[in-house]
């Protein structure tokens, strides 16, 4: 006990004289705090003969060293061998920067670590906490069988720190990694740490569920209502894994809400009215965190919000969903704000009501950023309405002028979904798409050209043959290959005319498209492979409307160029287009064409059915933002791609489960348990907010969840805490788990004496009978 004490104040001396700069005696002068960062090769070599000497202030300056240039990105590895040899010091002081440098070299220098296996085992009955749960993180990062480290996990699932107890949460995934033949040694582990009454461990406990069994949901019953009450005091990064958790739970285990009669606005923001009484529970406790500084729990929240609250509910989305989200989005860095409108976008994709009193904060601005724009005019696009078309056209024309052509491009499809589906405002919007047509930026007349196709295909307009010529009187303006490939295709779709008198002798077809045909032919050298393709399919197309002499020879030389064409497509396209066309062409073959076509067999279609082939109806999608199949919110949605860790969000079950699996309300039976409260799932949340009902339940007679302890818990926490902060806290604890592990070890030496004893007077009282 003396020297334990005294070797605890000669570290804080030691640490106090750092502190203050002062000069270390014996380290070669200086302050510490500038010799500490310092990498240079004569220092490294230093630290080496400090960590092999036998003076303690020296090994601890020299792990010191060590630490600080690895947090200058230094590779230390080539100390770990003398590193190791520190595990067995006595000072704490040592020990925790040992194991420190452990945690970062343990996975590449197993070999090593077990031989001090031994030690790290003694340390999982360390008095220190930290000791405790550094020692199994080491233990659970080296490869070793599963049954060595399972006993270390045992053995600490029920300690009385939070901090160890999160330890082993995070132990249990490592050993399911290594050996996932353990998960039903796991699951009782599991459970115990579930029921835990800090909200320190909610956190890598509902990882470690999520990892080793996300699909047994059922394990959470018992611990449901518990979870709901120690969300709001997790950690930020917890809460996040327990929302997700949460919100699958309660998708596959309870009621789906109604939406039957709650479009309207209700009376109060924080009704609800018609649903379980577990999922009320669960929304009312995780409203504060809409109030939440880090802005990753608040999309959680707001995602779990959205998955969970009645989709009708207009009270609830408005005022509990839109408005944070609003809020992250326009006070944040550029990167949060990217992320968080990209979130309402695909909100207002799917419930546009929830966003349609807030359209004017959702207009574009100069200092947005790229990913931001596209997503404020993808949920402008689907809060468009009769009411506020007009001035959203003109919204769209201003950002179809905008330099970035990602969004210039989302505009003129937006121009595009306003003339399909806003009768009031289409023909402004489609005089806007045909002025695009004479602008000097290729990728804007590009995507001017492909949504005037939608729109023609869409039957938006009342004479798509005229739209159609105007787009080829454009044609020589139009270098976008995907953009001319269009126009050729929709030329040659809409050629018949029957009522147009013969031109050049090409009856049926519209005065305007020989022309087109015969730049399409005199260019098609120089055409992108998309282009040539539809050149092909123009001339079939118009050999089938109005078969004749002079257009069988455009065709076949234009088979004749595609014959040799460099691009694989563009040769199969023609030879298809030729087998195709037999019945309807009567040219005599080409030169040059092979012995063996003459006998190609088949089926030779009639003129009727070549048609049939080539002209038939053909269906557009709407060329506008399109819903992803992707789950609102996820990573997956935001990248456009399915990663490799996206889980799709489970329906409604039909099939609740009963709720009074979930009132038995289980804890572990080593922790105190948390006090009941009054709510149940035949009763609805408490009118006093959660931050509100958890200070007078804790100000009552519960203790503090992230303060609660085996010694405290049964006692009723009546008076006023002795901390003033945390470092006073940490000191408590750490120094009363070493006065309790002293106070342990005498009570076990009186009772060895005390058996002594006892033994002894037994011997006496045998030799005496003996001799009698």
């Amino acid at each position: 006990m003396i020297n334990r004490l005294g070797q605890r104040l000669k570290e804080n001396f030691h640490e106090t004289t750092r502190d203050f700069n002062l000069p270390i005696g014996g380290l070669g002068g200086g302050t510490a705090s500038a010799a500490y960062f310092d990498v240079s090769e004569d220092k490294i070599f230093d630290i080496s003969k400090l960590l092999e000497s036998r003076a303690e202030a020296e090994r601890l300056e020299g792990m010191k060293r060590i630490i600080a240039a690895m947090s200058k990105g230094r590779n230390m590895e080539a100390l770990f061998a003398q590193v190791v040899k520190n595990v067995v010091a006595s000072s704490v002081e040592i020990r925790k920067l040992v194991y420190i440098y452990l945690l970062r070299y343990a996975g590449t220098n197993s070999d090593l670590l077990l031989l001090s296996i031994n030690t790290f085992q003694k340390d999982l009955s360390d008095p220190s906490p930290l000791i405790r749960s550094m020692s199994l993180r080491v233990l659970t990062s080296i490869r070793l069988t599963a049954g060595i480290v399972m006993l270390g996990l045992k053995k600490l699932v029920n300690d009385r720190n939070p901090w160890v107890r999160k330890a082993v949460a995070a132990g249990l995934s490592k050993v399911y990694d290594m050996d996932s033949s353990t998960r039903s040694e796991l699951l009782p582990l599991l459970q115990t740490l579930l029921g835990s009454p800090s909200p320190l461990t909610l956190g890598a406990t509902l990882t470690a569920f999520a990892e080793i069994c996300p699909d047994r949901l059922d394990l959470l019953h018992p611990y449901y209502r518990h979870l709901c009450r120690l969300l709001v005091d997790a950690d930020e990064w917890g809460q996040i894994v327990a929302l997700d958790v949460l919100t699958r739970y309660a998708r596959t285990q309870l009621e789906k809400p109604s939406t039957a009669g709650a479009v309207k606005p209700s009376s109060t923001t924080d009704s609800y009215e018609g649903l379980d009484g577990d999922l009320a529970m669960l929304l009312d406790h995780a409203k504060p965190l809409l109030q939440s500084r880090n802005a990753a729990t608040l999309l959680a929240t707001a995602i779990m919000y959205f998955h969970l609250a009645p989709a009708g509910h207009t009270a609830i989305g408005q005022e509990l969903l839109v408005r944070p989200l609003l809020r992250l989005a326009g006070s944040s860095t550029d990167e949060i704000a990217a992320l968080a409108w990209d979130v309402v976008a695909a909100m207002a994709e799917e419930r546009p009501w929830l966003f349609a009193p807030y359209a004017a904060q959702l207009y574009v601005r100069g200092t947005d950023g790229l990913v931001a724009k596209r997503a404020k005019v993808r949920a402008l696009v689907a809060l468009t309405g009769p009411e506020n078309a007009e001035s959203l056209v003109r919204e769209f024309r201003h950002y179809a002028n905008l330099p970035e052509d990602s969004v210039s491009a989302l505009a003129v499809s937006a121009l595009g979904h306003c003339v399909r589906t806003q009768p009031s405002v289409a023909e402004v919007a489609l005089r806007s798409l045909m002025r695009l047509l004479k602008s000097t930026r290729p990728a804007l007349v590009a995507q001017s050209v492909v949504v005037l196709k939608g729109i023609v295909l869409a039957a938006a307009v009342p004479n798509p043959q005229k739209l159609v010529a105007r787009l080829a009187r454009q044609l020589d303006n139009i270098t976008n290959p995907a953009a001319r490939a269009s126009v050729f295709w929709l030329v040659g779709q809409f050629a018949s005319d029957p009522s147009a008198d013969a031109v050049v002798g090409w009856e049926g077809v519209a005065p305007w498209v020989p022309d087109v045909l015969r730049k399409g032919v005199r260019g098609f050298t120089g055409e992108e492979a998309a282009a040539k393709l539809q050149v092909l399919s123009l001339a079939a197309k118009l050999l089938v409307l109005s078969p004749n002499a002079q257009l069988e020879k455009f065709a076949q030389y234009l088979f004749a160029l595609a014959r040799y064409d460099k691009d694989y497509d563009v040769r199969d396209r023609a030879r298809f287009l030729a087998a195709l066309l037999r019945g309807v062409r009567n040219t005599p073959k080409e030169e040059g064409a092979d012995e063996e076509e003459e006998e190609v067999g088949g089926v030779v279609l009639r003129r009727e059915q070549v048609r049939h082939v080539l002209l038939s109806t053909r269906s557009v999608d709407d060329d506008g933002p399109s819903k992803s199949d992707y789950r609102v919110g996820s990573m997956s949605r935001s990248a456009g791609h399915k990663l490799s860790d996206y889980a799709e969000l489970p329906e409604w079950t039909d099939d609740p489960t009963d709720s009074s699996l979930r009132e038995s309300d289980k804890t572990a039976p080593q922790f105190a348990a948390l006090p009941p409260t009054s709510f149940s799932s035949d009763s609805m949340p408490p009118s006093l907010p959660p931050p509100m009902a958890a200070v007078r339940s804790r100000s009552s007679n519960a203790p503090s969840p992230a303060h609660s302890s085996p010694a405290s818990a049964s006692v009723p926490h009546t008076t006023k805490s002795k901390f003033r902060d945390l470092d006073d806290f940490l000191n408590s604890s750490e120094s009363e788990s070493e006065e309790s592990y002293e106070e342990e070890t005498e009570e076990e030496e009186e009772e060895e004496e005390e058996e002594g004893e006892t033994e002894e007077e037994t011997d006496e009282e045998s030799s005496s009978d003996d001799s009698d």
